[in-house]
């Protein structure tokens, strides 16, 4: 048995009414290049900016006369305007999700942006330790000179053998002073170089919590959306594909 053939039904304009021939160049035109998320998209800008103008349906005619255009064309234009006029159940499903999707996008920037103020502090409170432990250096100094002061001046060196002993303790420490000495320089000269990188990360910290500032004020300016944000994706799923359909029909009707 032979495949049926498909007869491909093309446009007739002089069998159209002018202005039904002239809204359907201008809806092709207007939906050329775009899915269904553009086609949303330019619908929404559109009523949004109040332009009756800018819509994909701005030269439908009223009432609609589609006379003369064959039914399953018909049923397409149809379709593709009960989905995208202003105040369709789909183009408001689809506002609602993108605007959960956009929220959930901002939520994830605010995170990214909290871990970076996180991760900065994170390194100045490393260098602040670092610091504590070159102060900690530093008091090795005044160690040594307090337990040189005290073997001098204790009141128990007052005997040949006691004396004895001081002077033992004092040649130890002073070799020890001269090394505290030299490492003081030294510690001294690290602390100096740590300086700029603190201002640096507070600088950085600044910057950070400037942008988690902004990244949540951003996310205060997006509105919450209900929570069953399946049912608003299955109907902009749904959507998109009499969308794709619909088209397909009326392009192939308009070549």
């Amino acid at each position: 048995m032979a495949a049926p053939v498909l007869v491909v039904v093309r446009l007739n304009a002089a069998a159209v009414d002018p202005a039904t021939v002239a809204y359907l160049r201008d809806l092709v035109g207007a939906l050329n290049g775009k899915t269904f998320q553009l086609a949303c998209d330019s619908q929404i800008a559109a009523a949004a900016a109040a332009d009756n103008d800018a819509g994909m349906f701005r030269l439908r005619p009223e009432p609609s006369l589609l006379a003369g255009v064959p039914d399953n064309v018909a049923s397409a234009i149809n379709a593709l305007e009960k989905l995208l006029r202003k105040g369709s159940p789909a183009l408001a499903a689809y506002e609602r999700h993108a605007t959960f999707l956009r929220r959930a996008r901002q939520e994830e920037a605010v995170g990214a942006a909290m871990a970076d103020v996180v991760a900065v502090n994170n390194l100045i409170n490393d260098l602040q330790d670092a610091l504590d432990a070159r102060r900690v250096q530093l008091s090795t100094k005044s160690q040594i000179f307090a337990e040189i002061t005290a073997a001098a001046r204790s009141p128990a060196v007052n005997t040949e053998e006691s004396r004895s002993w001081a002077a033992a303790e004092l040649a130890a420490l002073l070799p020890r002073l001269r090394q505290a000495q030299e490492r003081e320089t030294e510690v001294e000269m690290a602390m100096a170089r740590m300086m700029p990188s603190f201002l640096v990360m507070f600088w950085h910290l600044e910057i950070a919590k400037a942008r988690a500032e902004a990244a949540d004020a951003a996310l205060d300016a997006i509105p919450e959306m209900p929570s069953n944000w399946m049912d608003d994706f299955q109907v902009v799923r749904d959507g998109a594909m009499r969308f794709e359909e619909s088209v397909g029909v009326l392009r192939e009707y308009m070549a």
